[in-house]
């Protein structure tokens, strides 16, 4: 117990559970902050979810009013107009209750309209706005919340506080929280090794099992406290700043399929919580496994890390390893906690003390390991050839730095990691290419099918068009004149049967063309079928609201007319390029979401690889990397053996040191991450091909420019565009990249100087560079010079910052000289700084006391 204290009090004087708290409050302080502030929408959507059903309520309703009014309704019909009449009432309170935030009732008149639902279809009736297995959910849902005596709540953006903390748990207590806490004390007994203390530990009267047991301890501490933490912060916040009522009881679905049930949301967190315990228990035993093997901390997280990330992809990929036993299931919670659980909660508890006991034994009963990353980096020496007069320049210094890395073998290491992480991105991306062609030719080949066998789309028009001759044979028998009524729909129908038999056949020889890599028929089939979505765009647009815009058709006709110019293999997606010019409401959230996913294009070629690392910021992963193992500075010499006084006892300037370090910085930073650029370009190269330089890439143009004499770009409805090859806009995006890069690492490096901790320094800089980032975007006509606009390198180098700014100066050059600018700025000013520092003191140690 004694030695359990001891580990509890190395860890609370290390101030970790300071950065923890400060990074769980801000989270849920962020989301609460989001959803507070969308609690205006809450009416908007629960009335967009009640629309259609109140639209069929009036058009069954219209239906029998005009029999109503001739007196010609059957008694089945009398009874149905009745039942609707009231349902119309119901609906009416229904919105009156939403509308009037009157929450507490909305469950209620939910309930009844359902109950005249169910009068209406006994009589007979069908009611198509709510059927199969939405109409079950609603309907039990209702059940529940007004057996419970339960308020309809926001959902979507949740401010009460256990719907509130469902919302945050995927995130804190899932990967992202456990990364943390392996970040943040996945050294623990690492560190012990790289600070010489185990030996002291060793001199003492204590067991190496007690030791490795009290560790463990204190990590499952740590790992308690920071489930607190979550619970209260998720608890505490939005009851003083939100709207609380019990809704600990409130119910969430889970769903396999079609099958659901519902359960009480204080049975998801209670699930969340054990299988968040479940994996950082398990996450924690296997680093001190490694960590009784291993000397280096970033080695050992780093392993840890990756191996987990190994596991759990293969798990995901392989259906028969999804099994309470497998370890890395623990780390799949957001994928199945929304399931019907095919195993009970106990058993992933018990697999849990399973692993963790294995583990701990082999930890215990291995001999304690002392290895590094090669033996040639445990003998390197810091100094050329073990000689410290050649340290005399900045060049030499950043030699020295380099030597020092490479004997840690920290740099290599990320290579590695990062090179397979690539490589599992690689097939990754490769699967969602197979997934996208398959669809789109599966959906070609059911087009030409349906058109010779007259069935689906074209069969149910011909369905359409037989209803309307026996409605014209019966409007004809009444003595009305049928075709008057009916004609123009016969005529309307069957010009839609011939273009979709025109679309048929081009998609049949498009399917025939595909085989032999010609590309040419399939794009004339898809821009006929972008031209024909366009009109019914402009058509939409005229008669009511539209999200998405005229823009987003028109640069996929121009698109796909590029690539069909310059014979380029076609990348799949949707026949809609989504755009800064969209004008999705907020309470239409999820459908944007899912209308950008369809529209994602996706491809596994080198090129096209390295423009979705760009695009869907993945660049920032080396980037942060590369500067946390490189960017610390001076606060990365500091510390319990700070290697700082030994560098000052050293006939070296601070100048040098702080030069050389800086130099060493920014060539490993930008170096190792350009590296891992190519290596993924070779890995797509290599497994695929190397992809089209010619590619088009969207580019935006401002308003000031569209509005121009000289424009020479394409004009749409909402602004102009023109594309861009994608190999320049790779070129752009590297460039952009290096100088953003070399900002960072100048900025790092002068916070450690003033800063002990580096993680301190980290993040500061990450504060400053998000705030400033914010800050840019009020600093209209200046905005160009702000150094934060240019770290969101797609948005820069496809121009839409630049457009949404309508500041024509906000380019990848003028990007580049703004952060070269800075950076020499940082130096110089850093430079001259450490100059006058050195001069004072040497005038402070000249004077002498008079006698």
């Amino acid at each position: 117990m004694s030695l359990f204290k001891f580990e509890l009090k190395k860890i609370l004087r290390q101030k970790k559970f300071v950065w923890l708290l400060v990074m769980v409050l801000l989270t849920v302080g962020w989301f609460f902050y989001q959803n507070n502030s969308e609690q205006d929408l809450m009416s908007k959507e629960a009335e967009e979810k009640i629309r259609p059903i109140a639209l069929k309520v009036d058009q069954l309703f219209t239906q029998l009013s005009p029999l109503k009014r001739e007196d010609r309704l059957t008694e089945v019909q009398a009874k149905q107009f009745d039942i609707l009449n009231t349902m119309a009432t119901t609906t009416f309170k229904w919105k009156s209750a939403i509308y009037g935030k009157r929450w507490d009732e909305v469950p209620l008149v939910e309930n009844e309209f359902y109950s005249l639902l169910e009068e209406y279809e006994n009589t007979g009736g069908v009611f198509t706005a709510l059927e199969g297995v939405e109409r079950e959910k609603a309907i039990d849902k209702n059940a529940y919340l007004v057996k419970n005596d339960l308020p309809y709540a926001n959902e979507t953006d949740p401010v009460s506080p256990a719907l509130h903390m469902s919302e945050i748990t995927p995130i804190l207590l899932g990967p992202a929280g456990l990364l943390l806490l392996l970040l943040l004390f996945g050294n623990a007994y690492t560190s012990e090794k790289e600070q010489q203390t185990l030996l002291m530990l060793r001199t003492q009267p204590i067991r190496r099992r007690e030791l490795l047991l009290a560790k463990y301890a204190g990590l499952l501490t740590v790992m308690l406290l920071y489930l607190v933490f979550v619970a209260i912060g998720g608890w505490v916040i939005p009851v003083v700043f939100g709207e609380t009522f019990n809704d600990l009881l409130y119910p969430t679905f889970l769903e396999t399929g079609e099958s659901f049930a519902l359960i009480p949301i204080w049975q998801h967190l209670l699930n969340a919580a054990i299988l968040f315990l479940a994996a950082g228990t398990f996450l924690f035993s296997l680093t001190l496994l490694f960590g009784t093997q291993l000397r280096s901390s970033f080695t050992t997280i780093m392993l840890t890390g990756f191996l987990t990330m190994i596991g759990v992809v293969l798990t995901e990929a392989l259906p028969i390893t999804q099994t309470p036993w497998n370890p890395f299931q623990f780390f799949r919670a957001h994928r199945f906690l929304s399931e019907i659980p095919t195993h009970p909660m106990w058993v992933y508890a018990v697999s849990a003390i399973i692993w963790n006991v294995i583990l701990m034994a082999v930890a215990i009963f291995l001999r304690e390991g002392e290895r590094g990353s090669s033996k040639a980096a445990e003998e390197l020496k810091p100094y050329h050839k073990g000689k410290m007069t050649h340290l005399r320049s900045v060049w030499n210094t950043s030699l020295f730095e380099w030597r020092k890395s490479k004997r840690r073998g920290i740099v290599k290491q990320s290579m590695i990691v990062l090179s397979i992480a690539a490589l599992v991105g690689y097939f990754y991306f490769a699967e969602q290419v197979k997934e996208k062609e398959a669809e789109t030719l599966e959906g070609l080949a059911t087009l030409v099918e349906d058109s010779e066998n007259g069935t689906g789309f074209i069969g149910y028009l011909n369905e359409s068009i037989e209803e309307m001759k026996k409605l014209i044979a019966d409007a004809n028998a009444r003595g009305e004149d049928g075709d008057s009524i009916y004609g123009h729909s016969i005529e309307y129908t069957q010009e839609i049967i011939d273009v979709t038999r025109e679309e048929a056949a081009l998609a049949g020889r498009a399917l025939k063309a595909y085989e032999n890599q010609d590309w040419i028929p399939l794009y004339e089939y898809q821009l006929s079928i972008d031209r024909r979505s366009l009109e019914s765009a402009k058509e939409v647009k005229e008669q009511n609201y539209s999200p998405q815009s005229i823009f987003g058709y028109e640069t996929a006709i121009a698109q796909k007319e590029w690539m069909k110019e310059h014979r380029i293999q076609p990348v799949f997606a949707g026949t809609f390029i989504p755009s800064i010019h969209d004008q999705w409401k907020e309470e239409h959230r999820k459908e944007k979401k899912a209308t950008d996913l369809h529209n994602r294009k996706v491809d596994n070629s080198g090129l096209f690889s390295l423009y979705m690392y760009f695009r869907d910021y993945l660049y920032f992963i080396p980037l942060l990397l590369f500067l946390i193992l490189v960017g610390a500075g001076f606060s990365g010499e500091r510390g319990k053996r700070p290697t700082l006084h030994l560098l000052r006892t050293f006939p070296l300037t601070k100048r040098s040191l702080f030069l050389g370090k800086v130099l060493f910085s920014s060539l490993v930073a930008i170096g190792s991450a350009i590296g891992v650029f190519l290596i993924a370009v070779v890995i797509g190269t290599v497994l695929n091909r190397l992809g089209d330089w010619m590619y088009p890439v969207l580019y935006y143009h401002s308003k000031k420019e569209f509005q121009s004499f000289d424009f020479t770009g394409l004009r749409a409805f909402e602004g102009g565009y023109h594309f861009m090859p994608l190999g320049e806009y790779l070129v752009k995006a590297l460039l952009l990249y290096i100088c953003a890069a070399l900002f960072l690492v100048v900025l790092t490096n002068v916070l450690g100087i003033f800063i002990r901790q580096p993680l301190v320094v980290y993040a500061l800089a990450g504060l400053i560079s998000g705030a400033g980032y914010l800050v840019s975007w009020k600093l209209d006509d200046f905005a160009q010079y702000s150094p934060f606009f240019y770290l969101n390198i797609p948005k820069i180098v496809n121009g839409e910052i630049l457009t949404l700014m309508d500041n024509p100066a906000i380019t990848v050059y003028m990007g580049c000289a703004v952060l070269l600018g800075v950076t020499a700025f940082l130096l110089v000013v850093t430079y001259v700084g450490l100059s006058f520092k050195l001069v004072f003191l040497k005038k402070r140690n000249s004077v002498t006391l008079p006698i």
